[in-house]
């Protein structure tokens, strides 16, 4: 809003008044408000004429955004160094978890029935939560953490909690004090921790800004903030006791993380030469700047000067620019954008490429037009020095979508062509595509629509070919030697036998054999589901016989070697000796495992919503995510902080997923395969958790037992179990999965025992035999 007060020209009354504007970020509230109200009343309608059950997706999907949003936010801070920022809202999250869960144990026992009253009702399955888990958990973490300048990710994670909230309320499983106390402990607890261990502001002010430009011989005679730069850095227009007028860019840690989810968008979409900036330093890119300020005007490119460069503190640099008066290609009426500047402006992009240099953010906003019609290149800051063919080239995809947007098609491409010639075009072609130009570009080429195909209409006219050069990442990885005794196994799997109190032979009295077939055949499936979880994520084409046997071979291997490294040791070297090169091999076995850790993450979440509308379901979807996420987030923690831990991560764990993002992006190119790889990845722990659920039908047959519980169970006992560094998790999965089936299903812990007894028949003793011979039939054909 701009503020014009003062006094009028004729001394009146109206000395305050001021412009009023409609102001887009009312709008945007305005149509979030609206949308909120919608989706209430339609939550509350859907609870009337629909099954509870229809409500889970919706809370899933609040439930994804609530995990991915806040993750983006920790990835933010800890790229700029806030390490201990995030620690403490993992700090919060657990105090909080911990806090919301000693208060329903006590609401709901030795509480006073008016408080009991006041934070519960009652509903189908029981009585409500009084104090949401999940909601409790995610505001602690939000509130310390914060968001920075990333609105998007800000509104996306209060608007999940608002729709959790609503759903709980709909669903009567939550009362509107026990909501609204779930958000204000978690905004205490944040507030407390960050009072307990302190915070510290480090950012400079104006003042120290300008008194860093005295010591560099500028000192100012006046100055005022400027608007931030699109990168988000706060800027200064300042003038000096010269008379020369500066830009002043700050740069510091709270501003290095802005644009961070675009970056990892490039990441995982474009190869490393595509990407316009990767995941540095405020050093890196303070050296950055100046080196490409230095090397354009040593080139002889109009550009602004850089008059100074200081250090202001640890985490903050400014960078003092010449101000250049002039208007930027957006600002330029239609009839002043000639052809002859649109040449002059492929001319200064031509000798940047002279020189090696690219730019990366050739948007309408990186060329100033002066007084006298002279081009400048502007916003330097994702450029490279050194720069590769493929880099260069991206650069004239950018420009000439960015020509193409204010010029037209044809006129972008006939200026282009007479600079740059028939080969160079030939070479935009194939990568004239939105994902490779900026953001504030692919805004524009949203806003007008067509004008990429009609740049390729125009290249295709004289020249319709252009070549590819994919690139490939190899990582290595030793393999690990299996060691591990057969009788020392059978030995601690009778002993479990001494937990149910009855002898072997009686567990399967009274089983159902129809179900029990159907658990069998389950597991059958899962061998599938694991083929196709690896075959999907290898370039090479492999003999799928082969392929499904290593499966067998995998299960035989893990009765001698914990469950999370036997199977993996067994399939890379399977895909070596099928001929994939041995990075290859560790880089696509990494991908498949990423993969798998994504579709349990996936699952939990909606398995874990459908779980608590599902009846019969003794599991509140709530904690059941919260607890899941929250453990990740500890370990998470422990991996960044603990340095035992630090050490095995840096040293073991990320070489082997060091060539996970290159892998997927090549995946990219062939999307039947990756449709296989993801397909196997959800198959497997559908099939597993449908072989268990069998196996609990098969001994309470008449009683209405939920999949989504039950499979909840699974994922989480068997992934827990696997870490325990015994054969395939042996012990640690029959106690948990036993466990967890008696207090999520209500079922007896004998039955739930024998139920998960039978199920390991299934899938861990009863394979033996076949895997045996499997690997023995793969070792003879030089396939193992």
């Amino acid at each position: 809003m701009t503020d014009i007060g003062g006094p009028t020209d004729d001394g009146g009354p109206e000395q305050q008044l001021h412009a009023f504007t409609r102001q887009s970020a009312d709008r945007a509230r305005l149509i979030a408000g609206a949308v909120v109200i919608t989706l209430l009343v339609a939550l509350a309608v859907l609870e009337r004429a629909a099954p509870d059950i229809l409500i889970g997706p919706v809370v899933f999907a609040a439930g994804v955004v609530m995990a991915v949003a806040p993750a983006v936010a920790a990835v933010e801070r800890l790229v700029r160094h806030g390490g201990r920022l995030v620690a403490d809202g993992v700090l919060a999250a657990l105090v909080a978890y911990l806090t919301a869960f000693a208060i329903n144990l006590y609401v709901r026992g030795p509480a006073p029935a008016a408080l009991r009253d006041a934070l519960t009702t009652t509903h189908a399955d029981g009585s409500s939560t009084p104090v949401h888990l999940y909601i409790a958990t995610v505001v602690a973490f939000v509130s310390l953490v914060g968001f920075g300048d990333r609105l998007i990710v800000r509104n996306a994670t209060w608007f999940s909690l608002a729709i959790t909230a609503a759903a709980a309320l709909v669903e009567h499983r939550a009362t509107l004090v026990g909501v609204l106390v779930s958000f204000a402990l978690g905004r205490t607890v944040a507030y407390g921790v960050r009072w307990v261990r302190g915070a510290a502001d480090t950012r400079p002010t104006g003042e120290s800004v300008m008194a860093a430009l005295a010591g560099a011989d500028l000192a100012p005679a006046d100055w005022k903030r400027a608007p931030d730069g699109v990168d988000g850095a706060r800027r200064y227009g300042v003038t000096t006791e010269a008379g020369t007028r500066l830009t002043v860019t700050l740069l510091d840690r709270d501003r290095l993380a802005v644009g961070l989810a675009y970056r990892l968008y490039q990441r995982l979409r474009l190869r490393r030469p595509a990407q316009s900036q990767g995941l540095v330093s405020l050093q890196h890119i303070v050296e950055q700047r100046t080196l490409l300020a230095l090397a354009v005007r040593d080139s002889g490119i109009r550009t602004p000067k850089l008059a100074a460069v200081r250090k202001l503190g640890t985490d903050a640099v400014m960078l003092a620019y010449e101000e250049i008066k002039g208007r930027t290609l957006d600002e330029l009426p239609p009839e002043e954008i000639t052809d002859a500047l649109l040449e002059r402006i492929w001319r200064v992009t031509a000798e940047l490429h002279r020189h090696q240099i690219s730019h990366r953010r050739l948007s309408t906003g990186a060329f100033l037009v002066d007084e006298a019609g002279a081009v400048w290149l502007m916003r330097l800051e994702a450029g490279e020095v050194a720069a590769s063919e493929l880099q260069q080239r991206l650069d004239d995809v950018e420009l000439l979508t960015t020509l193409g947007v204010l010029a037209g098609s044809e006129r972008a491409v006939r200026v282009a062509r007479e600079v740059l010639g028939d080969p160079a075009m030939g070479a935009i072609l194939p990568l004239l595509r939105p994902a490779v130009v900026s953001a504030e570009t692919r805004g524009q080429l949203r806003r007008h629509k067509g004008v990429v195909a009609g740049i390729t209409e125009e290249i295709l006219a004289f020249q319709p070919e252009a070549p590819q050069s994919p690139a490939v990442v190899l990582e290595r990885l030793r393999p690990r030697t299996i060691l591990s005794g057969l009788g020392g196994v059978i030995a601690a799997y009778f002993l479990i036998s001494q937990f149910s109190g009855q002898p072997i032979g009686s567990l399967f009295k009274g089983m159902s054999w129809p179900w029990a077939v159907a658990a069998l055949g389950a597991s059958a499936l899962t061998y599938i589901a694991a083929a196709m979880g690896l075959g999907g994520f290898v370039p090479h084409r492999l003999n799928k016989l082969h392929l499904l046997l290593a499966q067998f071979a995998a299960s035989f291997v893990t009765l001698v070697t914990p469950a999370a490294v036997g199977g993996v040791a067994l399939n890379t070297r399977f895909l070596q000796k099928a001929g994939v090169a041995s990075g290859l091999a560790v880089t696509s076995m990494a991908a498949s495992q990423v993969a798998g850790f994504g579709a349990f993450l996936l699952l939990v979440m909606l398995l874990g919503s459908i779980s608590g509308s599902s009846q019969g379901s003794y599991l509140p979807p709530s904690s059941v995510i919260v607890t899941v996420l929250l453990a990740v987030g500890v370990l998470g923690l422990a991996a960044a902080t603990v340095p035992p831990v630090r050490k095995f991560v840096a040293t073991r764990v990320m070489p082997f997923f060091a060539g996970v993002g290159p892998r997927m992006l090549e995946l990219l190119s062939d999307p039947r395969k990756l449709l296989v790889g993801l397909g196997g990845a959800f198959l497997l722990p559908l099939a597993g958790s449908l072989a268990l659920w069998a196996c609990v039908r098969a001994f309470v047959p008449d009683r209405p037992i939920s999949f989504a519980t039950v499979a909840v169970v699974f994922l989480i006992g068997k992934t827990a179990g696997s870490v325990v560094p015994t054969p395939g998790g042996l012990g640690a999965v029959e106690a948990l999965l036993s466990g967890g089936l008696s207090t999520a299903t209500g079922i007896g812990a004998s039955t739930a025992f024998s139920a998960v007894i039978l199920f390991r028949l299934f899938t861990f003793w009863l394979p033996i035999i076949p895997g045996w011979l499997a690997t023995t039939w793969l070792q003879k054909r030089g396939a193992l």
